[in-house]
């Protein structure tokens, strides 16, 4: 059985992950920045559009990677898409961050910090998950 990336579950899980990091951070910012010692007017000159170009094609590679290895490995479940993202956040984004992060020469980042920093991808990834796995096609 020849399986496919589903392109509109795809863009619209760019969308929700733009949606998602916005209410993240609107919920941890300000214990994101005390973490990160700094202000509001620390990141205010850093809000430029490039960054958030930067996020969207970070979520279309994301989620086109997931939609691919989800079709691929035949999960055709929620529950089997979201085993597969959350094994690819584990294994593939969380312990290298998490040892980078906390375990640096240059700054050591207590562990609020790290989860908070990893949440935001493990949120957005398990509901990539979970709509890859289950979408479906209309024959």
């Amino acid at each position: 059985m020849h399986t496919r990336v589903h392109h509109l579950a795809v863009w619209i899980l760019v969308i929700v992950h733009q949606f998602i990091g916005f209410g993240w951070y609107s919920i941890f910012g300000e214990k994101w920045l005390n973490l990160h010692a700094r202000t509001m007017t620390d990141i205010d000159r850093t809000h430029n559009a490039s960054a958030y170009v930067l996020a969207v094609i970070t979520a279309i590679i994301v989620n086109y990677a997931l939609a691919w290895m989800i079709s691929r490995m035949h999960a055709h479940t929620a529950v089997a898409g979201l085993r597969i993202a959350l094994l690819c956040w584990f294994a593939f984004l969380f312990v290298e961050f998490a040892t980078v992060a906390v375990f640096s020469a240059f700054e050591t980042n207590p562990w609020p910090l790290v989860l908070i920093d990893m949440g935001r991808p493990f949120v957005a990834w398990s509901i990539s998950g979970l709509v890859l796995g289950a979408w479906r096609r209309s024959a």
